[in-house]
């Protein structure tokens, strides 16, 4: 996201960007880019007919950031926009595919695999000539909009008593990349036992996994269940809270944009998966790459410690 904003503010004048993004991605991409051309790509034979009939020499470049690690799918996108300067990794540390670098005709070499996401999309707007620091890049988050701001109010209204509040993670899908839903609901009880509000969010699609963690926190008293899953909505909450306690996710990325975010780490690298806000961010990840390793206390104390002392 910081590249594509980046990409944006560089544009000639006049000149358009279409974006290209998966469902789950729709959303985000009409809150940052709501004057841009969008095309969303879906599973399926006849939508990849339509996603090249809509780009095919439409455009001048096309840069893939999702040429890392090589998928064929978007590779083939690329490659019948039919663009004179088509971007993309041609080859990296540990893949070299002999089609790369001929569907990537202004492709770069990958030479470190673990370098964080953001810096391998801003790697490829070189080509382009445009310079970036991911060090001194701030990212930016959009504006929730009115409506957003006032349901967040209303929902933080409700909580038993004013002050801090803080926002739990407990639906995602990836397993491997969570705490168990066990470990939220323990980390909940000790933060109410302790007097903190608790607002618990899901994605897009969790709500099956919230309703199962509620059952799990029936004997909690302040825990709250915000009833919004849409980008908006959650930034505008995260505006709100004192911090976010999640793992290794897009909502990670989300949250980590409006607030400080708390993050038990699983297998993922580190150093590609990192949140991407600006604030001062706290990562944690046991060297067995268990985040049922990381115990409800320790999460506890790291938010306490520097997210809630007045």
């Amino acid at each position: 996201m910081p590249a594509i904003q980046l990409l944006k503010k560089n544009l000639e004048p006049g000149a358009k960007l279409t974006i290209m993004c998966g469902t789950r991605g729709l959303d985000t991409a009409k809150l940052y880019f709501p004057d841009c051309r969008i095309i969303v790509r879906k599973k399926g034979i006849i939508n990849f007919k339509l996603c090249v009939l809509k780009t095919a020499f439409r455009h001048d470049a096309v840069i893939n950031f999702h040429s890392y690690p090589f998928s064929m799918t978007s590779a083939m996108l690329t490659l019948f926009t039919f663009c004179g300067v088509r971007i993309g990794f041609k080859e990296t540390q540990s893949v070299k595919n002999v089609l790369a670098p001929k569907i990537y005709n202004k492709g770069i070499v990958l030479n470190d695999d673990a370098l964080h996401e953001t810096e391998k999309n801003f790697a490829l707007l070189s080509v382009l000539g445009i310079k970036a620091d991911a060090e001194k890049i701030q990212p930016e988050a959009p504006d929730p909009g009115r409506q957003a701001a006032d349901d967040a109010d209303a929902f933080i209204a409700a909580f038993k008593d004013a002050g801090k509040f803080i926002i739990i993670h407990p639906s995602l899908l990836k397993k491997d990349n969570r705490w168990e839903q066990e470990r939220y609901a323990e980390f909940a009880k000790m933060a109410s036992d302790n007097g903190i509000n608790v607002a618990a969010v899901a994605g897009m699609g969790e709500q099956d996994e919230m309703q199962k963690f509620k059952k799990m926190c029936a004997g909690t008293e302040r825990i709250y269940y915000y009833p919004y899953s849409d980008i908006a909505h959650l930034l505008a909450l995260g505006k709100k809270s004192a911090c976010t306690v999640c793992n290794d996710s897009g909502i990670m990325h989300l949250f980590s944009l409006a607030c400080p975010v708390v993050a038990v780490f699983g297998p993922s690298v580190l150093s590609r998966w990192k949140p991407i806000g600006p604030f001062n961010n706290i990562c944690i990840q046991k060297e067995d790459k268990k985040c049922m390793s990381v115990s409800a206390k320790e999460v506890l104390s790291a938010v306490r410690e520097n997210y809630l002392r007045v």
